[in-house]
């Protein structure tokens, strides 16, 4: 079967920014229908301006505020969508947030900081999905891609919070998939292993890069535009008989 995605409504959170505004690119370059959600209205706006310029021909996105944590805006975005377009194939769950690298170590965290990685990466999730899947289901079912992460496998020094809140989003999605599969919800989490992005440049240092980079294929990181193949696969109806899993995008080392 062929990967197409031509007219499919796909919602994409933090696509104001680094690889969601890349997959918002990316998708919107196949044909998909993209639903931008940002916490900025400004930001939000700019990736919708993006895709007009850079992606002609592609189907018009529509921008929609909403700061992932927050019920109410998750519950108002959901509408906005479901007005707009009257149905939601496919849900990229990619809003987050991580901290400078070596900043959260356990005995010296901030509690601030802390309950804002939990917020954005593992809270965000848990309310995409309990607005978004509804109009999915709806409609016959859907797909909801999980942005993971390696970290949510094997962690280090530092990393304790965000990689509990990527091992909780990979848990999530094998959930979810148990307990909506029924109703036509197909589940993915995506775990890339280190990809530069804005976020990655700001969390950690060039030796950290280096050094990961000598293990990687061609010598370098991951780059946002790596993932968006395998995002395409799974909003397609070429991976429906895939769910409930964990997807590495790593290299496997020893």
């Amino acid at each position: 079967m062929q990967v197409d995605i031509r007219d499919k409504v796909i919602v994409i959170t933090g696509a104001a920014q680094g690889l969601g505004r890349t997959l918002a690119l990316g998708l919107a370059a196949e044909g998909a229908r993209i639903a931008v959600v940002a916490r900025s209205e400004a930001k939000a706006a700019g990736t919708v301006d993006e895709i007009v310029a850079e992606v002609p021909g592609a189907p018009k996105p529509l921008g929609v505020v909403a700061d992932v944590s927050d019920e109410d805006q998750v519950r108002a975005a959901a509408e906005t969508v479901d007005a707009h377009w009257g149905r939601v194939d496919a849900l990229i769950s990619n809003a987050g947030w991580m901290p400078p690298s070596g900043s959260m170590r356990v005995l010296d965290f901030e509690l601030a900081d802390l309950r804002r990685v939990v917020d954005s990466n593992l809270i965000g999730c848990f309310l995409v999905t309990k607005h978004f899947a509804p109009v999915m289901i709806r409609g016959g079912g859907g797909r909801i891609v999980y942005v993971g992460s390696m970290v949510g496998t094997q962690s280090g020094p530092g990393a304790a919070a965000y990689g509990a809140t990527k091992a909780g989003v990979h848990l999530l999605s094998n959930v979810v998939h148990q307990e909506l599969a029924g109703q036509g919800i197909r589940t993915v989490a995506l775990a890339p292993g280190l990809t530069d992005t804005p976020g990655m440049r700001a969390s950690v240092n060039e030796e950290h890069i280096a050094r990961v980079s000598a293990r990687y294929p061609g010598g370098r990181v991951g780059q946002s535009d790596d993932i968006v193949p395998f995002a395409a696969f799974l909003c397609s109806d070429a991976a429906s008989h895939l769910s409930g899993t964990l997807m590495g995008i790593r290299p496997i080392t020893g």
